[in-house]
């Protein structure tokens, strides 16, 4: 981020985990930041926090109403509200959770963007939260999977849409990320030592990433030095998806 840069910044899923990174990061170095997340954030300084459900349209309302009223308008938008616990196969993913994953990770999205728009002004960008397990599928995760891949071609008709009024649109595409849910089940697993190992190894470079690693590229996507990248899926995954066997390896 320049040092002369201090944008209005929403981040969605901002309670933990890479949201919360994002969100100190921008805080960090002036941004005004309006955090959302269905539990309430932990306070942050120069930051606004709200409690608020991504796919109730009163909190997305409720949300885009305080950065007009605080800010006058809002110049990123950062989608990272994500929903994971649908897992099932094709065959047996429950109804509902499949219903929840692409009502969070995929119409919430296009809903948060399409309400924010109006006040955004050209130079504006978004920044779509998806995953490498949008990019290839994986076993037994047909809901998220799914719903990831969604988001990732939404950018894309985002990107289209929004070029005329000069607004970027841009993803990231994270690895195995070191937040607190993806920590705290390694450390419920049988056997925590190995269960980490086998996530690193998915990675050429053998560890995982962390939320902050994933907020810099962000905050770059997001910034004036990224002002001709537009429609794009950046992964940040340490090489995951460099080698076919390594991505299609299952977790």
């Amino acid at each position: 981020m320049t040092t002369d840069w201090t944008p209005r910044v929403l981040v969605t899923g901002a309670a933990q985990g890479i949201g919360r990174a994002i969100a100190e990061l921008f805080a960090s170095r002036g941004a005004r930041t309006l955090l959302l997340d269905l539990n309430l954030p932990a306070p942050l300084e120069k930051a606004l926090c709200l409690q608020g459900d991504v796919t109730s349209a009163a909190d997305i309302g409720r949300a885009v109403q305080t950065a007009g009223e605080q800010w006058g308008g809002l110049d990123v938008l950062v989608n990272n509200a994500a929903y994971q616990g649908a897992s099932g196969s094709l065959m047996d993913v429950p109804d509902d959770g499949w219903q929840r994953a692409l009502d969070v990770n995929l119409t919430a999205p296009l809903r948060l963007s399409r309400a924010c728009v109006p006040l955004m002004p050209p130079g504006s960008a978004v920044v779509n939260v998806a995953s490498v397990q949008g990019l290839f599928a994986e076993q037994n995760n047909v809901a998220y999977t799914s719903s990831k891949a969604g988001l990732i071609n939404l950018t894309r008709s985002m990107c289209l849409d929004l070029a005329p009024r000069g607004i970027r649109v841009n993803a990231v595409a994270p690895g195995a990320i070191a937040t607190e849910d993806l920590l705290k089940s390694v450390g419920e697993s049988s056997n925590p030592e190995q269960t980490r190992r086998d996530y690193e190894d998915l990675h050429a470079l053998r560890r995982l990433g962390t939320p902050q690693e994933v907020a810099e590229l962000v905050s770059f996507l997001a910034s004036p030095a990224a002002a001709f990248i537009t429609g794009v899926t950046v992964p940040i995954d340490g090489g995951m998806t460099a080698s076919f066997m390594m991505a299609g390896r299952p977790v």
